[in-house]
């Protein structure tokens, strides 16, 4: 073998050296070649059990916060049939509603399906796939939702997705209420989801009932079938690829001396060219690889104020309001300078105290899937006495553009109410309006810290008019936002700040400190979209003032408008003065709508 020859197969040896490969866990499947598809016909004619493909698996009680236990069996049956459990059934493809049993049963076109029983999956069935996606990025997934038999009962079912070998959280992409009609219905895998689920050594996509079926007689039989999925290799992987191939491409084409007899073996000199031209090469290909996972970072954290959003609508749409900011008793001589944080952290509170220093996150849990934290809550005492339920960590409420928890390098645990803690922190905020929201100083009357400020709120010495949807002391009905639900800001992304080094002033120490937790209420959870100079706050997004809104994103932070959009904002926005684009987004009835491109 020449010279190039040799050099060829060092690069080659060189560039697979980057290429790691998560090994598949048992029942897992491997996402591999550009897509999968599993119409469930292996399922197969015969009358007895029936083994599902790889990676999938069915379950009895499962919850928002576990899988449940996997089901025994799968046996064959027809769309009438009574028999309880998950079953081996006919496809509604290719054949009509009133298909006869032997038609039923010659069928080679199946799917998975299920019928619950009062004793059997009425709440707590699902269907599970569980995947290794290491190196792909998922660009598109849908499956097909049957009713197969019309009974007088109804189940919700909800689509979700959840990470790790064993997740205890999961992130609801849709759900679907079996329609009452006999038919199918395709239900598509959104962008935000996909790219949550792209790269992932260990994912799960679930179909699940959580709540027990509603009217009465029998159930109804539902059944899943042809599940799609498409994706295509990861930057990283592909870039490795292609600097091997470069390389091999640039050594092919280098002269060697005529009559060399080729060394028996690599040389120094052919290893160390090697690795310089797939480094080069590799670090040219970096950035576009940090960008592309930066966009699906960015398109998650979109989709966690997305349910958010939804969270506090369907709050709203229950209570007739949305939750106020915090629930607080505690304040100075003010009419409104209530001192949440001071309340949240009093020890020996009693239930004739009435001492909470709760925030609106906590009253919104039954909305967003996590029921179990928010029934568990101890309304007799405030949030240092429900100390671990308050510790719970919610990936919904984190950024993973900025962490997945408390990191304790980064000093998050000195912005919660007990530097001891090392959970229980939230990125997301509401929005208060364009008002000076609390005050300034670190250490207030009461063992406060930044309480509520008495300014702009109607009741007390302003007329209200520039207040956003969370107020400190009351709730708002989605029917005040008189400025248009699409042109106010509801919730956004937070920043997370900690104090200059020593030395600097006290003013500017207070002003970079941020609090954190969401069960605490105040500027842990809120946010203002003033430009205030005089009380300290430049205005507009990532200032290093502490009442204001951002992000770790580069460029700009994203938000949820009251009417559930998303959507992104630049640093650039037009926040000049209060009364520019930024601000106005912020308040929802002081009759100056806002363009919400305008600016940015």
């Amino acid at each position: 073998m020449g010279w190039f020859g040799r050099l060829w197969q060092c690069c080659l040896a060189a560039s697979l050296l980057g290429v790691a490969v998560a090994p598949a866990t048992a029942g897992t499947l491997t996402l591999s070649g550009t897509g999968y598809t599993q119409s469930f016909d292996s399922l197969g004619t015969g009358t007895g059990s029936a083994t599902l493909p790889d990676g999938w698996d069915v379950r009895t009680g499962a919850t928002a916060t576990g899988l449940g236990s996997m089901s025994a069996s799968v046996a064959k049956q027809t769309w009438g049939d009574n028999a309880k459990g998950f079953i081996n059934t006919a496809s509604a493809t290719g054949l009509s509603s009133n298909s006869s049993t032997e038609a039923q049963g010659a069928s080679t076109n199946r799917a998975l399906g299920i019928r619950q029983a009062l004793d059997f999956g009425d709440p707590g069935a699902a269907f599970n796939l569980n995947f290794n996606s290491t190196g792909q990025i998922l660009q598109a997934a849908s499956i097909d939702l049957m009713m197969l038999d019309v009974e007088g009962r109804s189940v919700t079912w909800s689509l979700q997705y959840g990470l790790g070998p064993a997740p205890t959280s999961f992130t609801t992409i849709t759900t679907w209420t079996d329609p009452g009609v006999w038919g199918t219905t395709t239900v598509a895998v959104d962008n935000a989801s996909l790219a949550a689920l792209s790269n992932q050594p260990a994912a799960w996509l679930r179909l699940a009932a959580f709540s027990a079926s509603t009217g009465s007689g029998s159930r109804d039989t539902v059944a899943i079938d042809n599940f799609q999925i498409a994706y295509v290799p990861e930057p990283s992987a592909a870039a490795i690829a292609i600097t091997g191939m470069l390389g091999a491409f640039l050594v092919l084409h280098c002269p060697r001396r005529h009559g060399d007899r080729p060394p028996s073996g690599f040389t120094l000199t052919e290893l160390l060219v090697a690795i310089a031209i797939i480094g080069t090469l590799v670090g040219m290909l970096l950035p576009a690889v940090q960008s592309a996972r930066e966009s699906a970072r960015r398109s998650l954290c979109q989709n966690n104020l997305k349910q958010l959003a939804l969270g506090l609508l369907s709050y709203e749409s229950t209570n007739g309001r949305f939750p106020a900011a915090a629930i607080v008793s505690d304040k100075d001589t003010c009419n409104a300078c209530f001192d949440p944080w001071g309340e949240a952290r009093r020890t020996s509170v009693t239930a004739a105290d009435n001492k909470h220093g709760t925030s609106w996150i906590l009253e919104t849990l039954p909305h967003m899937e996590q029921a179990a934290v928010f029934n568990g809550w101890n309304r007799a005492t405030n949030v240092l006495g429900n100390a671990s339920l308050a510790q719970t960590d919610i990936p919904l409420l984190y950024c993973p553009s900025r962490r997945s928890g408390i990191r304790p390098s980064r000093d998050d645990h000195k912005s919660l109410i007990d530097d001891t803690w090392r959970g229980g922190g939230t990125d997301y905020g509401g929005n208060m309006g364009r008002v000076d929201g609390f005050l300034n100083a670190v250490t207030n009357s009461i063992n406060g810290r930044h309480r509520f400020a008495q300014k702009n709120w109607s009741g007390t010495s302003g007329d209200g008019k520039k207040e956003g949807l969370f107020r400190p002391d009351g709730a708002t009905a989605a029917a005040a936002v008189c400025d248009g639900m699409s042109s106010t800001i509801l919730v956004g992304e937070l920043q997370r700040l900690r104090p200059l080094p020593a030395g600097t002033t006290a003013a500017n120490t207070s002003n970079r400190t941020s609090q954190d937790g969401w069960a605490v209420g105040g500027v842990a959870t809120l946010f203002v979209t003033a430009t205030d100079s005089g009380n300290g706050n430049p205005g507009g997004l990532n200032n290093l003032f502490f009442e204001s809104a951002g992000s770790d994103h580069a460029g700009g932070a994203s938000f949820a408008m009251a009417d559930g959009s998303i959507h992104w904002l630049s640093e650039f926005i037009d926040a000049k003065d209060n009364d520019a684009v930024f601000p106005l987004l912020g308040s929802m009835r002081d009759g100056q709508t806002a363009d919400l491109f305008a600016g940015h």
